[in-house]
């Protein structure tokens, strides 16, 4: 007999796990959710287009996929955009349509990001995330010991406490909000933005510069 269990939606689903002491989930087959690559984030655009009978002219689409920063969310609202900004099958979507659906992007993300500021901030977390936000602005990949690093001088410039378990809790809080993401199939423990622009956004709303990220 064969049992299948499906689990989603839960952040940090392991820890969880661990914590009622199951023992069968690192004995099964785990997808982790992430950022897309650049390729399938292309991919998520062209093909449901070419599904509606549309296409996108190259720019665009490299456009798109550089301002979706690779999140599920944000290519699927593009996608809804362009279908509506292209009602003519005939053309593709082009460069001006993605400035033309630009503001209504820009003005749902904004929505989506005070939301994410709220959470933040209701886990007296918004500092500690803006400060995070510097390191992973230089590498996108830090190491468990880098990022408690950063959320302990973090905590101290706020005056409060920085032993291991109350910054291990707001790493964990910060994991669990999908502010920074585990990297799976590690030697040890990396984390990575959640969304890189949603911690510039943060950053910005403390008047904390963060530089460019290698490679971006």
């Amino acid at each position: 007999m064969s049992v299948i269990l499906l689990l989603a939606g839960t952040p940090d689903l392991p820890r969880h796990l661990n914590t009622m002491e199951a023992s069968f989930w690192d004995r099964s087959e785990i997808l982790p959710l992430g950022l897309l690559s650049p390729s399938a984030a292309a991919d998520a655009i062209r093909i449901p287009l070419e599904a509606a009978r549309r296409s996108i002219e190259a720019d665009a689409l490299a456009r798109v996929v550089a301002e979706s920063h690779g999140y599920p969310f944000f290519l699927q609202l593009w996608g809804k955009l362009l279908r509506r900004m292209v009602p003519d099958s005939s053309l593709p979507a082009s460069l001006d349509d993605v400035n033309r659906a630009r503001p209504r992007f820009e003005y749902r993300r904004n929505i989506y990001y005070r939301n994410r500021h709220v959470e933040l901030d209701d886990a007296k977390l918004v500092f500690v995330a803006a400060k995070l936000a510097v390191p992973f602005a230089v590498n996108d990949k830090l190491t468990d010991l880098e990022v408690d690093e950063a959320i302990g001088r973090a905590l101290e410039s706020e005056g409060r406490g920085s032993d291991l378990q109350t910054v291990r809790t707001a790493r964990d809080r910060l994991h669990d909000l999908g502010y920074i993401w585990s990297a799976e199939g590690e030697v040890r423990p990396y984390f990575r933005p959640g969304i890189p622009s949603l911690m510039q956004y943060v950053a910005r709303s403390r008047d904390i510069e963060v530089g460019t990220a290698a490679g971006k």
